[in-house]
């Protein structure tokens, strides 16, 4: 399209008259909020040169129309009828008129006879009693001064070979115009789907790229292209690197409250700065990569699934361990998880993490028992190539790298060895680990939390166990309630469990008899909820016509009752300990409530469960 651009009727119907409407269809425009509407479609716009540097700001394409000299011998023939004998003529017009009236005047030297030509700008023009006659272009009439006492203005109209001239150029624009939106578009397009902000100025530090990106993080309103950036940034760093040339990668600032990176890099064209381009992300983004790219690496990594609303049981005893284990995940502290084994103790641990603030961070596990203490040093911290024989090439990162942003859950931690504990609480206290072989200090952001079946503070009496390592992980502690505390959620475990093996091995119980939780809440269950899972699963293999009855649990029944007596709290000769007497006898007054016994009692549940089991206390 042509957009014909504030001009008069007389202008616009001859330009019409020129053009060939059925290739280039025509658009009359007023304002400049019109042209904008149009910016999304390939146009070329005609004006005059007073309206040509406001549609340049905006990087349109314009054709500006120009008067020539042989439009000016025109108005001067006229003139020539009139006088015998002229006096020196004054051209006012445009800064860009004016230039090339005076290239071509001196190529002409004069128009004819003594009369001659001399050129001001329109807006500095001034009177000269010598010079009689002014002229200027047909579109400044309504922006010439007053009528000048000693003369008069004339208006120079453009010819049709002035008009035809411009319009040719238009329409050859026209196609160019075209391949240059089509890249503007896809270079828009390229940039906003970056995940960086982008923001560029060119030489005289005006805006010329921006994303919608980089107007968030900045603060930008509305239409900022062309503007200078110290509009917006008064002190802007992009400055700097059009003077000196110089890129500036990993720029930490604060802008609006939020913390980013910036990279500043000049645009360099045949040893010349032409402009500069900033990108810049908030350093949380960052983050967030960083963890999602730390457990993409870790292959043999775990993933936290089990939430705390996904461990099975109502009693009153689970309800109180799942509240305290939502209150803790609200913190960062380190949790200590105890309680005997088969309880559940990761299942907490893995709700905690997926309860708190680093849900989107990794979840990590090790166990400190099962790994000798060469290997569990090199799990942990990580090793440099080299480190020792077999090392990886290039080196390990360890748990505490991998966990960075998340929860590194450190099972059994009553069995590490002494000298890793040493290690351990240093990464507690500094929050940064070295690997093994390595001299580089690495900074990590983790959570701990831990676990153990063993009372650590008879541990750390028998110096098995460091005590400053035992108060700092000892912040906010865990108490899981065995099996035995919580006999009415069996049947939900149950329930629970048979639909896990159904789907496992594509087998189909549908019914259990009632007789079946009456066996399996009548047993101890030293070995806790994983004892039970192994029960259930045996008596779902073994199941009959869909149904577990009673004698699919008979084995139960059978070892318990083939078990010999004993009388709870006695020793092997019969005689009763005192304190297991007293212990009965609290338990028997709280009703077996072992939280409320171990207060009375004056220690803590674990130790109670110690004694329990000790004396042979059911």
């Amino acid at each position: 399209m042509i957009a014909l651009y504030r001009l008069d009727k007389e202008l616009e119907r001859k330009i019409a008259a020129l053009l060939d409407s059925s290739r280039h269809p025509i658009g009359y425009f007023y304002s400049i909020k019109s042209i904008i509407d149009q910016m999304m479609n390939p146009f070329v716009v005609i004006t005059t040169e007073p309206y040509r540097e406001e549609l340049e700001s905006y990087s349109l394409p314009v054709v500006c129309l120009s008067i020539d000299l042989n439009d000016i011998r025109k108005v001067w023939e006229r003139l020539c009828e009139k006088e015998a004998r002229l006096p020196a003529v004054v051209v006012c017009g445009s800064r860009k008129e004016k230039y090339w009236l005076e290239k071509e005047y001196d190529l002409e030297q004069k128009l004819s006879g003594e009369a001659k030509l001399y050129f001001q700008l329109q807006e500095e023009w001034q009177e000269d009693q010598e010079q009689t006659y002014y002229l200027s272009p047909k579109w400044n009439k309504n922006m010439l001064p007053q009528k000048p006492p000693t003369g008069e203005w004339h208006l120079v109209e453009p010819s049709i070979a002035t008009l035809r001239r411009a319009v040719q150029q238009a329409e050859s624009l026209i196609t160019y115009t075209r391949v240059r939106l089509r890249e503007k578009h896809l270079m828009e397009a390229v940039v906003n789907s970056a995940h960086d902000a982008v923001i560029a100025v060119d030489r005289h530090s005006h805006i010329t790229l921006v994303n919608e990106h980089a107007k968030l993080l900045l603060g930008l309103n509305g239409d900022v292209l062309g503007k200078p950036i110290t509009d917006y940034i008064p002190h802007s760093d992009m400055l700097r690197v059009l003077k000196t040339g110089r890129q500036e990668l990993g720029d930490v600032a604060t802008v609006l409250d939020r913390s980013i990176v910036i990279n500043r890099i000049p645009v360099i064209v045949k040893d010349q700065i032409v402009g500069a381009v900033s990108n810049f992300k908030e350093i949380i983004d960052i983050q967030k990569m960083e963890m999602s790219l730390r457990k993409k690496l870790h292959e043999n990594g775990l993933e936290a699934r089990y939430r705390l609303e996904s461990i099975i049981g109502s009693s009153p005893e689970i309800l109180y361990t799942k509240e305290q284990a939502a209150m803790f995940a609200r913190t960062n502290a380190t949790v200590l998880i105890t309680g005997e084994s088969g309880t559940g103790k990761e299942l907490f641990a893995q709700g905690i993490h997926l309860e708190s603030t680093r849900a989107m961070g990794p979840f990590l596990a090790v166990n400190c028992a099962a790994l000798p203490e060469s290997l569990l040093e090199s799990e942990l911290f990580g090793y440099e190539e080299g480190a020792f024989t077999g090392a990886k090439k290039g080196g390990k990162p360890g748990l505490f790298e991998l966990a960075h942003g998340g929860t590194l859950f450190l099972d059994e931690i009553g069995e590490m060895p002494l000298r890793i504990q040493v290690l351990l609480l240093r990464v507690l206290q500094e929050r940064r680990v070295r690997r093994v072989g390595g001299e580089r200090i690495i900074p990590v952001d983790v959570r701990i939390v831990a676990a153990t079946n063993r009372d650590l503070a008879e541990e750390i009496e028998r110096g098995h166990f460091r005590a400053d390592l035992y108060y700092r992980i000892n912040m906010l502690k865990l108490d899981v309630p065995p099996l035995r505390d919580r006999l009415t959620d069996i049947p939900e475990l149950v329930k629970g469990i048979v639909q896990e093996v159904n789907e496992q091995h594509e087998q189909k119980i549908e019914r259990i008899d009632d007789e079946v939780y009456r066996i399996l809440q009548g047993h101890t269950w030293p070995g806790n909820v994983r004892e039970l899972r192994n029960v259930v699963e045996r008596s779902v293999l073994m199941a009959k016509d869909g149904r577990i009855t009673a004698e699919s649990v008979g084995f139960l029944y059978a070892r318990k009752v083939a078990r010999p007596a004993s009388v709870p709290g006695a020793s092997p000769s019969g005689h009763i300990d005192p304190e297991a007497a007293k212990i009965i006898a609290v338990l028997q007054q709280s009703r077996h409530n072992k939280t409320l016994a171990a207060k009375v009692l004056g220690m803590d549940r674990t130790t109670l469960w110690r004694k329990m089991k000790q004396y042979n206390i059911q």
